[in-house]
C-alpha cells in the first residue's frame, strides 16, 4: 500500500511541476530550461528554513514562492530580451549558475552531501508524517494548481499568451502587453515549480544537487512533449503515464546500478520517437486566439 501511495505523491508533485513548465512552453512557446532550477530554489529554501531556522510550513511555502518569483523576474528580465534558440541558451546559463551555487556554496547548501533531516510539516493539529496524510496535502495543492492553470489556459491570459507566441506585432496592435504577458507566464510557472520543490523536499526529507540535474529537466520536457505542449489534459495524463511506465522494472532482478540508466534510456527513447513520429509535436495543438 505504501508503494502505491508513494507513486501517487510523485504524480501530484510532478503534475504541479509539469503544468508550471507547460504554461510558458506550450501556450507561449517560451523554452524555459531553467524550470528545474527554480524547482530546486523552492526545495532548498524549504530545506534550509525548516532545518536551520525551524520555520513552519506556510512560512516555507511563502518564502519559496517569493524567491522563485524573484528568480523568474531575473530570468525574464535577461532572457526575454532574446528569442528562439538564444532564449533557451539564456535560461540554460541561469540554470548552470544555480547548479554551481548548490554544489559549491558548501557553508549554506552542504554541497554534494545535501541537506538531510528535513522534517515533515505540521499544520495546526494535523501532522503529515504518515504518507497517507502527506498524499492528502500534495493532492490538495495539485488540485488547486490544476484549477489555476486550467483557468489560465482558457481565459484571456492564455489567449493573449498564445497570440504573442503566434505574432507579436499583431498582439501588440490589439493592445496586449507582450512583455507583461511573458512575465506573468514565467511567474505563474515558477510559483508552481517552487510549490512542487517544497513538497518534494518535505516528502523525501533529503535533497542534494543530483535531484535537480539536467536529467530532471529532460524528464519534465518529456512529460510536456508526450502530452502535447499547450494541452492541459494531455500533460496531466502524460505525467501519470511516465511516472508509472518504468515501475515494472522494479520487479525484475536488475542491479540498481543498471536500473537507473535504464529508466533514463527509456525516457530518452520515448522522447526521440515522439518527436520523430510527429516533427511538429513541440507545438502541435491548433492555435485559436
Amino acid at each position: 500500500m505504501d508503494y502505491f501511495i508513494h507513486l501517487l505523491i510523485l504524480i501530484c508533485i510532478y503534475t504541479i511541476l509539469a503544468q508550471g513548465f507547460n504554461l510558458p512552453f506550450g501556450a507561449g512557446r517560451l523554452f524555459n530550461l531553467a524550470h528545474v532550477a527554480v524547482y530546486s530554489v523552492g526545495a532548498y529554501t524549504t530545506a534550509l528554513l525548516s532545518t536551520e531556522l525551524g520555520v513552519g510550513f506556510w512560512g516555507c511555502i511563502a518564502t519559496s514562492i517569493l524567491l522563485a518569483a524573484t528568480a523568474s523576474i531575473l530570468i525574464g528580465g535577461i532572457s526575454l530580451k532574446l528569442s528562439g534558440d538564444y532564449f533557451a541558451i539564456g535560461t540554460i546559463a541561469f540554470a548552470s549558475v544555480v547548479s554551481a551555487l548548490e554544489i559549491n556554496w558548501k557553508s549554506l547548501t552542504k554541497g554534494v552531501l545535501g541537506i538531510p533531516g528535513i522534517p515533515r510539516p505540521d499544520i495546526g493539529t494535523i501532522d503529515f508524517y504518515q504518507n497517507i496524510n502527506f498524499l492528502a496535502l500534495a493532492f490538495v495543492f495539485m488540485v488547486l494548481c490544476q484549477i489555476c492553470f486550467y483557468i489560465f489556459f482558457n481565459n484571456s491570459i492564455g489567449r493573449s499568451l498564445k497570440a504573442q507566441a503566434e505574432y507579436i506585432p499583431g498582439a501588440e496592435a490589439l493592445g496586449k502587453s507582450t512583455k507583461n504577458i511573458k512575465f506573468f507566464s514565467f511567474i505563474a510557472g515558477s510559483t508552481a515549480a517552487s510549490i512542487a520543490g517544497s513538497l518534494y523536499a518535505y516528502y523525501i526529507n533529503y535533497i542534494d544537487p543530483s535531484s535537480f540535474s539536467l536529467t530532471e529537466m529532460i524528464f519534465v520536457l518529456t512529460i510536456a512533449v508526450v502530452g502535447r505542449p499547450g494541452s492541459f489534459w494531455g500533460v496531466t495524463i502524460s505525467t501519470i503515464f511516465l511516472i508509472l511506465l518504468p515501475e515494472p522494472l522494479r520487479f525484475i532482478d536488475i542491479p540498481p546500478s543498471i536500473l537507473g540508466p535504464m529508466r533514463q534510456l527509456l525516457y530518452a527513447l520515448i522522447l526521440f520517437f515522439v518527436v520523430y513520429w510527429k516533427k511538429d509535436v513541440i507545438f502541435p495543438v491548433e492555435r485559436r486566439i
